[in-house]
């Protein structure tokens, strides 16, 4: 009898264990995860926010040309950028400008080796009202104006963007501290009042002003200014990618890729940045920091 409802007992197993084993040889199966190579894997990147709609592109193209690597991009203020990287919760962060002296001594303690890489090139641009009538702005007017000593401009940037502040005091040979001004929370708020401010005088990253969120209708409130440096002789000039490029305009900064060169994903990315990716800052927001090299085939 024991033995019957033994056998019985293991009949009415079987249905469950064929299906178990069924699932196990299915789940074999399936897709696993491409191994990190230099082009396939996961890398998230930590980027200034201005700097997202090209970080986002620049990760769709590698995508396409290597399906096997996805490149997640996380935007963040310019004084958090490099917090994602240095907890090691990114892989690589792509920023406006130097180093903050934080940034420094922090990555300095961590005593961690991060590479710093030059990739494109952003400017500041100058903006006030359409109908204000100021042809152009000296480095030495806007020291003026963004320490509120005899201005009578309303200056703006955005509130939480360190590196933008500590770029233009350096431009204009003051601190970040000793800068005053209102502050904006946000980009299009900036646009906005500049447009509405016949006195409004507004400073913010050109990948931000030439950004998918700002639309044309904003930017047609207000007006870019052409600037002069206090050592180019007088000639003012706009923030073009050929003056950005050889750096007759005066407010330009370069963009860096930072990494972990331990990271092979990471420093996969960085060397396409530095290649291939060129092309695509060509067609961006933001201006290469090489000149790229054309074939001209004549027949």
């Amino acid at each position: 009898m024991n033995k019957i409802r033994g056998t019985k007992a293991y009949k009415q197993l079987l249905p469950p264990l064929s299906l178990l084993l069924l699932l196990l040889m299915l789940s074999g199966c399936r897709e696993r995860p491409a191994a990190e190579t230099a082009r396939s894997g996961v890398l998230i990147v930590s980027v200034d926010r201005q700097l997202q709609g090209v970080a986002d592109i620049q990760g769709e193209v590698f995508s396409r040309h290597y399906p096997d690597s996805r490149i997640t991009i996380v935007p963040a203020a310019s004084g958090k950028t490099l917090m994602p990287l240095l907890n090691q919760k990114a892989g690589a962060a792509l920023i406006s400008g130097e180093l903050q002296p934080q940034e420094d001594s922090l990555v300095a303690s961590l005593n961690r080796p991060l590479r710093r890489e030059p990739v494109g090139r952003d400017a500041l641009v100058c903006i006030v009202n359409s109908n204000n009538r100021v042809a152009t702005l000296s480095l030495k007017e806007l020291s003026v104006m963004f320490s509120r000593k005899g201005s009578e401009t309303t200056p703006l940037i955005r509130g939480d963007d360190y590196r933008l502040e500590t770029l233009l005091a350096g431009k204009i040979g003051k601190k970040r501290e000793d800068l005053r001004a209102w502050a904006c929370r946000s980009d299009g708020e900036l646009i906005r009042r500049v447009g509405a401010d016949r006195s409004a005088v507004g400073v913010l990253f050109r990948s931000a002003f030439n950004a998918g969120t700002i639309s044309d209708a904003e930017r047609n409130l207000v007006r870019v200014v052409p600037l002069v440096s206090d050592r180019s002789g007088g000639k003012a000039s706009l923030p073009t990618r050929q003056n950005i490029f050889d750096g007759s305009y005066p407010l330009v900064t370069t963009v860096y890729y930072v990494y972990y060169p331990g990271n092979v994903l990471a420093t996969g990315f960085g060397s396409w940045l530095s290649s291939s990716g060129q092309t695509v800052f060509e067609r961006s927001a933001l201006v290469p920091f090489k000149l790229l090299e054309r074939t001209i085939i004549l027949k």
